[in-house]
């Protein structure tokens, strides 16, 4: 009789494992299945839940994941200008399709790159309030994969002559889980900076006049730049800028007592981006620096972006120069050679 339960014990225990190891393979083969021979045109959706892992690993099946990573897609950057336009990166699995939603709405889309990295300029303004940002990638498998994390965007009021000051109401944005468990992260908050690198550090300082009559001209830019100096719109010569950033011009001829204008052009050469000041003076009178105005001339080949990179060192400040040429920009994405954009001198975000 105990002979018999044994048999019988050893029969089961084999038919239990043989059963593991047959839904192991049907595990297995169906992710092989779904990732290639599954129809373009279908939504394939691989689930793999806590009840099929162990039985995996128990039978030395690798876990789906370790064979096949997948990228869950992520916010990097969020940069929102005050009229609700802007700019998001982030990552994703590489060449997929990303799809950028507040509350329910596509507001957006963008393909990742190999490297799984996307970036999408936006020009349709996010509601005034609290709006939230999602994202879900479809993969060249055609797996739809959601973000763990929200964005949560808080627009203020638009009040266009208030633009550019963001130290009050000014946009904020918080990354947030889905799940609400965990911490979170500012990624946009108000804030004033004084940049004058918003020219490149290019500057009329001081206007100094000796004895016989000249004016010497000083100012500041970025080290051995060279600035064209014009006097009410004549060209009256060049200089280059001192390993030290600093200049100085002598106009040779005495000025009329009655107001000037010196502008000063400065071309940057690798991003071919020229920036422009015109200061507004009158002779032996101290300079009004809140009367200076700042322009950039949009060259062949520019954009917002690739301005913005060039003058503040990121592309995501692209807003900057949006917020503060509104009447003149209709489309962020459209800008003409030629074109002049105004650069807020005395404030900017």
């Amino acid at each position: 009789m105990s002979d018999f339960l044994n048999q019988k014990n050893n029969r089961q225990g084999s038919g239990l494992k043989l059963s593991l190891a047959l839904l192991a393979l049907v595990v297995f083969f169906a992710v092989m299945w779904v990732i290639f021979l599954a129809d373009d045109g279908a939504k394939s959706k691989l689930i793999v839940t806590d009840q099929v892992i162990p039985i995996l690993n128990e039978v030395g099946v690798q876990e789906p994941e370790t064979l096949l990573p997948i990228v869950v897609p992520s916010f990097d950057v969020v940069r929102i200008s005050r009229n609700g336009t802007g700019v998001i990166a982030g990552r994703a699995e590489p060449n997929s399709d990303v799809i950028i939603y507040a509350q329910d709405k596509v507001i957006g889309s963008a393909i990742s790159d190999r490297n799984g990295e996307w970036v999408l300029l936006f020009d349709e303004p996010l509601p005034i309030g609290s709006t939230e940002l999602s994202i879900i990638a479809k993969t060249q498998s055609n797996f739809e994969i959601a973000s763990s994390d929200i964005v949560i965007v808080a627009v203020p009021d638009r009040n266009v002559m208030d633009f550019n000051n963001d130290d009050a109401g000014g946009v904020v944005a918080i990354l947030s889980p889905r799940s609400g468990n965990g911490p979170s992260r500012v990624l946009q908050k108000p804030k004033n900076i004084n940049i004058i690198s918003a020219t490149q550090g290019l500057s009329l300082d001081a206007l100094d006049y000796t004895d016989n009559g000249k004016t010497i001209v000083n100012g500041s830019a970025t080290p051995a730049a060279n600035i064209r100096i014009y006097l009410d719109n004549t060209y009256v010569g060049e200089v280059s800028s001192s390993e030290q950033g600093s200049w100085k011009f002598e106009i040779d001829h005495s000025l009329s007592p009655e107001e000037h204008v010196i502008r000063l052009d400065q071309l940057l050469v690798d991003g071919n981006v020229e920036v422009r000041i015109s200061q507004p003076f009158n002779p032996f009178v101290e300079i009004d620096r809140g009367r200076a105005t700042g322009d950039v001339i949009v060259k062949q080949g520019n954009s917002l972006w690739h301005i913005a990179r060039k003058l503040y060192g990121s592309g995501y400040h692209y807003t900057v120069i949006f917020g503060a040429n509104m009447e003149t920009i209709i489309n962020p994405n459209l800008i003409f050679p030629g074109q002049k954009l105004s650069l807020p001198l005395g404030e900017l975000q």
